[in-house]
């Protein structure tokens, strides 16, 4: 806790990801790919997965109990709008949104799940269907575009500050892109290059991309908490962060 409100606090999130990563690759490194399927890996079964689903409920009430803002109308606004992008999560993580539309069984329609762009530009599935679930990416998009923009200059404006809730959420970021790395990278391999890798290596990616979204809410508490200290503690109590209350 005296590192969250220290100068050096803006240092937790590359350690939080550092001690993440090392953890997921040397847990790999002493099991079996088989074990590394059914601990990570099993459609929301595992218990990585459901970790993660619970982080992000926790995070949710964390939002309310340890509040990232001043008080006022535009605090509860601001968490509303984070709970809100905290349920869209959950609901992905959980498959919840794929309850709303079921795919067609007419000639010629979008199989697999309905919530990709060809679903909405195929004019043989339903049109409630597709009117729906085009309504859930506009949205999913508008809250979470809105958001970014919204705070995009301050968050690129407080790295070079060194501002730690600045920071937190860029790692929150970049972590959301290395686990589309990893996640796709095998499919990229076998389709694009004919390399098929091999189970150990697969298991590899999947360890660090299962594991990796577990952090995701821990970024996310992290600065909420780093933000908590900064705008809301008494400023004698986190004197080094002072410099950051304007941000």
């Amino acid at each position: 806790m005296c590192l969250l409100k220290s100068k050096y606090s803006w240092l937790a999130a590359p350690a939080l990801w550092a001690a993440g990563v090392l953890t997921l690759v040397l847990v790999w490194g002493c099991a079996s790919p088989e074990w590394i399927q059914t601990h990570f890996d099993q459609d929301g079964q595992s218990p990585v997965e459901t970790a993660t689903i619970g982080l992000f409920f926790f995070q949710m009430a964390f939002f309310w109990v340890v509040p990232p803002m001043r008080p006022g109308l535009r605090r509860t606004l601001w968490l509303t709008d984070f709970s809100l992008l905290t349920f869209f999560a959950i609901c992905r993580e959980l498959d919840w949104h794929k309850l709303l539309v079921t795919a067609s069984n007419l000639p010629g329609a979008t199989r697999g799940t309905p919530f990709k762009m060809r679903f909405i530009t195929n004019s043989v599935n339903p049109l409630a269907d597709r009117l729906l679930v085009l309504a859930c990416f506009v949205i999913v998009i508008a809250l979470c575009g809105g958001t970014l923009l919204f705070f995009l200059r301050r968050l690129l404006k407080g790295l070079f500050k060194l501002h730690p809730v600045c920071w937190s959420l860029a790692f929150f970021g970049g972590t959301i892109l290395l686990i589309q790395l990893f996640d796709r990278a095998p499919a990229i391999l076998r389709n694009d290059f004919g390399i098929r890798i091999s189970e150990s290596l697969h298991a590899l990616t999947t360890a660090l991309e299962e594991g990796q979204e577990l952090l995701l809410p821990l970024f996310i508490v992290l600065a909420t908490l780093q933000a908590h200290f900064i705008y809301n503690n008494d400023p004698a109590d986190s004197a080094p962060l002072a410099r950051h209350t304007g941000g």
